[in-house]
Formats: structure tokens, C-alpha cells, sequence
């Protein structure tokens, strides 16, 4: 696993109490051209934004494109073990050695210059678009980092945007409104391209429309709701039967976009569903121990937070469930709180060791019963034989959750599905 230490100088520098960086993505495109613009050289590209589901919709998708018999780059945030996890080509993640050798390469130039400094993301981001171009990939699926309209991924000329569920999310950078947020989100639309969403809040359909009409891009609509269940996992969409081996209904209909946008791409059926079958992701609704049952979900604001606990709910309606949880301080807690107090039996809320990571005295007043760290949360949880325990909240609570349920329980086998 690479340490990425010369990138976590930048990170430092972009979270100073003094702001002095202002996203500015013309400055960051005169950057990329000290690597001769590699975004421009990495096969064709399709750009993801969302509030959820956009990791899960851009992971699905290459795993269709690589049934087809594609080359396929893949750019997502945040890792949850290690940083390789965010560049991948064929499904394999960047090596020890590429990465090293391409962070030194682009820290040099950073340092090189005299009056600007460049984020710790856009580093990572011009990392991937360099190993991307170096793999000469065929198609390269990139998920925004925060928003769309200023994120340093959106200096890529896509040929097919996609815009997930929009909710409300990082509300003190994007806009306290969903118009507003879908306005940054839609802002990955570029000129006469394909551009697909689901059917959702009418003010959200309204603001990338506009988008859509103002760059003369085709705008595709799809609707979920026709999805008809068959099997735990098998479904019907447009009278075409496919299986998803991924728990959750929402991954189902985060299918249902991957199936249009592939569609769209000519790729023929037996492939989409070789794709859809193949397609696993880690931290989402993934049990990683049986007795008690174990579940990791990094769902991280209200909207999605729900979602997980209906999922959990109506599949174990009779079980006793203990959720633990982090959130992050710039996060609505509180309503996620109040919505795990509806659906659990028993909430315990604690925390990491990373700067962002909401502090106990941050959740004065909530009534909530609260653990130091994560193994004393757990711990506490299986002195109570509980039933099912789920850890959400956040995908930097993953990798910690994992390691003190292999310490607890050694002898456990992982597993991918209910």
C-alpha cells in the first residue's frame, strides 16, 4: 500500500485556516500542460457527478465496459483503505511503483513554480489522467471529487455526462438548495454530448435540463420505478431480465442508468449483463461477519443514510440492529442521528483520529450514547448481543470498522452479500 507523502504535503496546505486557494480551473489546466494535457489522451471519457450512488453507478459501468472487451481507466473518491483503490485500470489499482514514480514526477513540477501550489486532489487527479494515458485506455470513467461545475476533474472533455440522485450535501460550498446544487453538478454537461439521469425532484430535472438545452446535449430521463423484482437478485427493466449479485434495491436502480448509458454505447445485451453480474463494491451494504452480522455502509449524509437503514430494515424487519457511526463535522449529524435513532434499536456514536471527524463535545445535548474509538464501540456492541450491527456515516469509518471486526473476529470469512 503506497503512502502518498509528497501529496500529503498539499493536503495540509489546502486545510490552513487561511484560505488561499480558490479552485480556479484555468490555472489548473495551464498546469496539466506541463504534462502535455494528458487528460485529453486517455481513450473516451464519461463524467459522473451526484449526491449518491455516483461511485456505484461509475464502478458498475466499468465493469460493463470491460466485459465489452474495453481497456477502462477508473477515478473515484474517497478510497477506504488505501489511496491506490482511486486509480484503476481493468479493475486493478494502480501499483506501488507507477504511483511513486508519477507522484514524484508531478510534485517536481509543483514545487517548480513559484506563486501557486496545487491541491492534494487535482495532484491525484492529474496522477490518474497520466497513468490513464500512459495504459492508453479506451474509455476512462471519472467521478467528481466535490460538485462538478469548478471540480478539478471537469477539465475533461467528456463524451457522456451522468448525474445521479441529487439530495442535500456539502451545502456550505455547493448552495443551501437543490437547484443550486444541481446547478454545480449539471456544470459537467459540455457541449452536444449525451447526458444521462434519473427521473427526481422536479426543481433538480428543471436546473439540468436547462444545462442540457444551453449546450445542446440530448438529455436521457430514466426511470427506475419500472424496475420489477424477480429473484434477491434478479430484476425485470424493459422486459429484459439481469442479475446483480450487490445488495440493496438502490443498486438496482443505479443499474438501470448503467443499462441506458450502455445502451447508448451500442454495447450489445450479453455483455451489459456479463457486466451488471461481475460488478461488486466494497462498503456498501458488504457483511463482513455472520454471528452477530456485521455490516459496513459508508452512506454519509441524511438522504443516503436513510436509504441504508430501510435496505437493512426491510430485509431483517424482526432483528435487534445496533448502528455505530462517525460523521464528519461539516456534515447534517443531527438529522442523520435523529434518523438512525427511528430505525435502530441502539446508536453509539464515536470517532477517528482525522481532523474532520465530528469530537464528542460536538454532539452536546443529543442524548446519544458515545464510544472513544471504534473498537470500544464495538466492543460495547457485541457485550450487548445485538443481532445486526451496522457501522455508517462515513467511508473513513470502513477501513477502521474492518480491522477491529478481523482483530474481534479472526476466524470470520467475509462476505460479499445478505
Amino acid at each position: 500500500m503506497i503512502e502518498p507523502k509528497l501529496f500529503k504535503n498539499l493536503y495540509n496546505l489546502e486545510h490552513r485556516i487561511k484560505k488561499t486557494y480558490d479552485f480556479n480551473l484555468k490555472e489548473y489546466k495551464e498546469f496539466l500542460k506541463d504534462f502535455n494535457n494528458p487528460q485529453n489522451q486517455i481513450g473516451r471519457i464519461i463524467h459522473i457527478a451526484g449526491t449518491n450512488g455516483k461511485g456505484s453507478v461509475t464502478e458498475m459501468l466499468a465493469s460493463v465496459l470491460i466485459s465489452a472487451g474495453f481497456r477502462v481507466g477508473v477515478y473515484t473518491s474517497p478510497h477506504i483503505s488505501e489511496v491506490n483503490e482511486r486509480i484503476k485500470v481493468d479493475n486493478k489499482q494502480i501499483s506501488d511503483k507507477d504511483f511513486s514514480r508519477i507522484e514524484r514526477m508531478i510534485y517536481k513540477k509543483i514545487t517548480g513554480r513559484e506563486t501557486s501550489y496545487r491541491t492534494y486532489f487535482e495532484a491525484l487527479t492529474a496522477l490518474a489522467f497520466i497513468y490513464f494515458k500512459e495504459r492508453k485506455t479506451d474509455f476512462a470513467v471519472i467521478e467528481t471529487g466535490l460538485g462538478g461545475r469548478l471540480d478539478s476533474t471537469n477539465v475533461v472533455e467528456s463524451e457522456i455526462s451522468i448525474i445521479t440522485k441529487i439530495g442535500l450535501d456539502h451545502t456550505d460550498i455547493l448552495g443551501k438548495t437543490l437547484k443550486k446544487i444541481a446547478f454545480e453538478k449539471a456544470g459537467i454537461i459540455k457541449k452536444s454530448q449525451d447526458v444521462f439521469t434519473f427521473k427526481q425532484n422536479k426543481d433538480v430535472i428543471d436546473v439540468i435540463k436547462r444545462a442540457a438545452e444551453k449546450t445542446d446535449s440530448k438529455l436521457h430521463i430514466v426511470d427506475s420505478s419500472e424496475i420489477i423484482r424477480k429473484t434477491k437478485d434478479s430484476f425485470l427493466f424493459e422486459q429484459k431480465t439481469y442479475t446483480l449479485n450487490q445488495p440493496g434495491s438502490y443498486q438496482k436502480e443505479n443499474a438501470t442508468l448503467v443499462i441506458k448509458v450502455s445502451e447508448n454505447l451500442e454495447i450489445k445485451l450479453p455483455k451489459i449483463r456479463m457486466g451488471l453480474k461481475n460488478f461488486v463494491i466494497e462498503g456498501r451494504l458488504e457483511t463482513v461477519n455472520q454471528k452477530p452480522m456485521i455490516i459496513l455502509d459508508g452512506s454519509h449524509n441524511p438522504q443516503a443514510v436513510e436509504v441504508t437503514l430501510k435496505e437493512v430494515k426491510n430485509l431483517f424487519p424482526k432483528k435487534r440492529l445496533t448502528v455505530i457511526s462517525i460523521f464528519m463535522a461539516d456534515k447534517d449529524y443531527k438529522k442523520s442521528i435523529n434518523l438512525i435513532k427511528k430505525y435502530s434499536d441502539r446508536v453509539i456514536i464515536t470517532q477517528i483520529p482525522f481532523f474532520r471527524c465530528a469530537k464528542k463535545e460536538d454532539y452536546k445535548g443529543m442524548k446519544i450514547e458515545f464510544a472513544e474509538n471504534v473498537k470500544i464501540a464495538l466492543m460495547n456492541a457485541v457485550d450487548e448481543r445485538t443481532d445486526i450491527i451496522l457501522f455508517t456515516g462515513s467511508f473513513y469509518l470502513i477501513a477502521e470498522a474492518r480491522e477491529e471486526v478481523k482483530k474481534l473476529f479472526p476466524t470470520s470469512r467475509i462476505h460479499k452479500s445478505f
